[in-house]
């Protein structure tokens, strides 16, 4: 059965639970974000529930470029950053999880997750989290 009436984030969203649900193991706050994440979303209940029973039908959706992957990040933190049912090393678990499926280095997600929860609680502008994640990134690439 596929669910006819997507909304415009249908398929990011159900990437995001399917990282957050697959390992079995996602903790009551993450999932309390998801039920708040879908809001945020536009998307409806009866779209939230087909994708919550569906989500391992859905392929993880990650951005292609390099820049699209930050640009998730920065918006990730800030989404995670304004939202009180998700905090502390949930939230640093959280986007440890999606940044590694979304395409960041498996050896780098722990700083990058890190530093861009920290920028993203200071409110910052994307052009520096951009430039603050390239160090992590460059810093990251030297250890290697």
């Amino acid at each position: 059965m596929n669910y006819s009436s997507k909304s415009q984030y249908h398929d990011a969203f159900a990437s995001m639970v399917k990282i957050t649900m697959r390992d079995g193991d996602a903790s009551e706050s993450e999932i309390i974000f998801l039920e708040h994440l879908m809001y945020k979303l536009s998307l409806d209940e009866t779209e939230y529930e087909f994708i919550m029973q569906n989500y391992m039908k859905y392929p993880i959706t990650a951005p292609y470029s390099h820049d699209e992957r930050i640009k998730a990040l920065f918006e990730l933190g800030r989404i995670l950053n304004a939202d009180e049912r998700i905090m502390g090393a949930d939230q640093k678990r959280w986007l440890t999880r999606v940044g590694r499926a979304i395409g960041f280095e498996p050896n780098c997600i722990e700083n990058i997750s890190t530093r861009a929860l920290s920028l993203t609680e200071e409110e910052i502008d994307f052009a520096r989290f951009n430039k603050e994640i390239e160090v992590v990134l460059s810093d990251c690439g030297k250890n290697d």
